[in-house]
């Protein structure tokens, strides 16, 4: 009988995580640094902040969150700036995002006038895990006006400077 509940006690499986040979799990969301440049009718530079957290599985990586961008044109004339909400997920290779963008063409024409538009941007593309996505968007007018001069497709490189990246073993979880 000592020996059929030793067998037993032994045979009990382990409340270890350690146990798994391949581990998978979210890391805590943390704030990161968002920055890129793009291209529309002119460049521009993406500056923001990412509410980013990482999935490692052992196949591949994935992310997710919220994010908060400001897009920055300048020319001769005028600056036009775009202050954004949006959200991204990744995975892999593959990567999707989609923001609405408030733009403010500042001194757009002769007399020094501004204008102000509203678009939604639906993104697709390719991304190294997370880490640096090169995205194609097309921005959908939302508003009743509409700054004509910005064309409607537009590529991007961003980099989302998370430090999990560099050490996930170590990152906080979830």
């Amino acid at each position: 009988m000592l020996v059929l509940y030793t067998t037993i006690l032994i045979a009990q499986p382990s409340d270890s995580s350690s146990s798994k040979p391949f581990q998978h799990y979210w890391t805590k969301q943390r704030f990161v640094p968002k920055i890129g440049v793009g291209m529309q009718d002119r460049a521009f530079v993406e500056v923001g902040l990412y509410w980013q957290n990482i999935y490692k599985h052992p196949l591949s990586l994935a992310s997710k969150g919220p994010y908060t961008t400001v897009d920055i044109f300048v020319d001769d004339s005028n600056l036009l700036l775009g202050p954004k909400l949006g959200y991204e997920f990744t995975a892999g290779i593959f990567g999707v995002a989609a923001d609405v963008t408030y733009f403010i063409d500042h001194n757009y024409n002769s007399e020094g006038a501004n204008r102000q538009s509203l678009v939604f941007t639906p993104k697709v593309g390719l991304t190294i895990l997370g880490f640096a996505d090169i995205f194609y968007g097309y921005q959908v007018p939302i508003s009743n006006t509409e700054i004509t001069s910005l064309y409607r497709n537009r590529f991007s490189l961003v980099f989302n400077l998370n430090r999990d990246y560099f050490n996930l073993k170590e990152a906080p979880r979830k």
